[in-house]
């Protein structure tokens, strides 16, 4: 079975295509099922404000995919999502997503941490190794509140922390951890791959999926799905980067989450 779960549109003003699009042509390459997953709008909040949509924009963009539901939905499984950041404040908005808006399921996103008093893009702040454990603490926690169905690129610190030593196995091994200890799965994400390789100290890399972080998963017992990240409906012919960079390390996938 071929699936995505991991799919933006022009909402997110990041992203390219409209919700119909991304479906037509997921159709295109052969995919079963598609979650559309656009980040979550951050009400009262300050931060990301212009890669985000606005909290008014939410009733529009199920509407979207109620009606690509509508359309296509006979000849490809449509599923409703929302890509997330945690906040304790905004219990009320996870709640409401599942309960208003009927998603099928919630992805947790970590792209920004607690630092000096407000939130930070992990990949624009220098990661020492302290702050590196800031940023997994977060991460754990937002695991531990249970609003989430699976962690989108748990590697992600990769684009700031760049060696792998003892500071970044134990990030991982913590975050390996508590996805076994939660049964959550662990996202490959091929936006990743999409980037330029970077340098460290033990040769090339892509920022991520983080090779050195993957190699560890093998000795945890944790669901991996492959995430597209779609910014643009032609990248959902990607798929099969995903599943190559698995097979190069000998881990196996699932090909459909169960919600």
């Amino acid at each position: 079975m071929k699936t995505n779960y991991h799919t933006h549109n022009y909402r997110c003003n990041h992203a390219k295509g409209t919700v119909l699009e991304y479906v037509l042509e997921a159709l295109n390459a052969g995919l079963d099922e598609i979650g559309i997953s656009d980040h979550l709008p951050h009400p009262g909040k300050d931060f990301a404000s212009k890669s985000r949509m606005s909290y008014d924009d939410l009733n529009n963009y199920f509407n979207d995919i109620d009606e690509a539901i509508k359309i296509y939905g006979d000849k490809i499984s449509i599923k409703k999502s929302i890509e997330c950041e945690y906040f304790e404040e905004y219990q009320w908005l996870y709640d409401e997503l599942r309960e208003k808006y009927k998603v099928d399921y919630l992805i947790l996103g970590a792209h920004f941490f607690p630092y000096k008093g407000e939130m930070t893009y992990i990949g624009k702040v220098d990661l020492t190794p302290e702050l590196l454990e800031d940023y997994v603490n977060y991460v754990i926690t937002s695991m531990d509140s249970g609003n989430f169905n699976y962690l989108a690129h748990p590697d992600l610190f990769g684009m700031q922390y760049l060696n792998w030593d003892e500071h970044s196995e134990k990030a991982s091994r913590r975050i390996l951890q508590k996805a076994q200890d939660l049964n959550i799965p662990l996202e490959i994400n091929i936006n990743g791959l999409r980037r330029s390789t970077i340098l460290y100290n033990k040769g090339e890399r892509h920022p991520y999926p983080h090779k050195d972080f993957w190699s560890l998963s093998n000795e945890y017992d944790v669901d991996i799905i492959i995430g597209i990240d779609a910014h643009n409906p032609s990248e959902m012919n990607d798929l099969d980067m995903g599943h190559k960079f698995a097979k190069s390390l000998g881990i196996s996938v699932i090909d459909r989450l169960i919600f």
